[in-house]
């Protein structure tokens, strides 16, 4: 039996990684040629992409979708990925497309989405390859370039925020089945960080995506938002700025009393930071305010450890 690794295109050929697509199905045991008896049976990406947009178009036509640039253009404003715009179209027209061309709506929907869409209005096929593509970086230690990768992804997720909603639940739903967005935005926080330590631009550009979704989501979990205004705090120490990174963790502190991550945060500008700031007493204070509101077991040893090395 073929054994499909979870990021290898999916053997039925439908363009999609195997972790999208098949995983949760049982593969054929025909052996190690399986795969060659796949690609003629559904349309991939890579095929489709090979045509010209005026022979998409074609297609589509021919199939009975008859596709207009201007209202394929204010659909993307409604829809999400290709997939339901694709859809839609076989709610809306009579699509004669029988077998194999069943699945060249959603691709040539996919496709025209890249083509003729402005960038920031990404289908989420986009942004999901974005996403695999940074993880592809941080395979080989690049931060940066994931980041690259998932900043583009974030200008997108701005550009689909409606204000009226004020925590990320209503885009997750929206984002359903294809990745968690509460999860992506924790991990290009901390990724940012690591790029930082590579690029010191990144601590700035980590600073505004924060701000940024705090800004948005005013009303998330309460821990996401506390981390993304200490992670502000932390990338202005990195950049010697402590007098903005001390309004911070003063604002930090006021809001979050009982949060004893607000005054590690403070104590560690003053024992981590670089010598312009360290004060080991200072440090010590903020230590000794988190041990008090500490309630965590984790949260204790980790202040605990703190001060064992401000001792020694």
């Amino acid at each position: 039996m073929v054994k499909v690794g979870r990021n290898d295109p999916c053997p039925c050929g439908s363009g999609k990684k195997y972790k999208k697509c098949c995983i949760d199905k049982p593969l054929p045991r025909v052996g190690h040629n399986s795969f060659k008896l796949f690609p003629n049976r559904i349309w991939t990406y890579e095929e489709a992409n090979e045509m010209s947009t005026e022979v998409i178009i074609e297609k589509l036509h021919n199939m009975g979708i008859p596709f207009e640039k201007e209202a394929f253009l204010r659909d993307v404003e409604n829809f999400y990925s290709a997939v339901q715009l694709s859809e839609n179209w076989y709610k809306t027209f009579k699509v004669t497309a029988v077998g194999r061309d069943e699945d060249f709506p959603w691709i040539a929907a996919w496709i025209l989405w890249e083509r003729l869409v402005p960038a920031n209005k990404m289908s989420m096929e986009q942004m999901d390859d974005l996403i695999d593509k940074g993880y592809e970086y941080l395979k080989v230690n690049d931060s940066r370039g994931a980041c690259d990768n998932w900043l583009r992804v974030w200008e997108a997720i701005k550009y689909r925020i409606k204000p009226k909603f004020k925590t990320l639940e209503y885009l997750d739903k929206q984002y359903e089945g294809c990745y968690f967005l509460s999860n992506f935005c924790q991990d290009l926080e901390h990724e940012l960080y690591n790029a930082g330590m590579q690029d010191p631009i990144f601590f700035g550009k980590r600073i505004k995506y924060c701000r940024e979704f705090c800004s948005f989501f005013p009303d998330e979990d309460e821990l996401i938002i506390h981390n993304m205004r200490r992670a502000i705090a932390e990338s202005y120490v990195c950049l010697n700025k402590f007098d903005e990174a001390k309004k911070i963790l003063d604002n930090l502190v006021n809001d979050y009393p009982n949060n004893p991550w607000s005054y590690i945060e403070y104590g560690d500008m003053y024992w981590l930071g670089n010598d312009l700031i360290k004060d080991p007493m200072k440090a010590k204070e903020f230590y000794n305010k988190a041990l008090k509101v500490a309630k965590d077991k984790y949260d204790k040893i980790a202040i605990e450890e703190r001060l064992e090395d401000l001792n020694q």
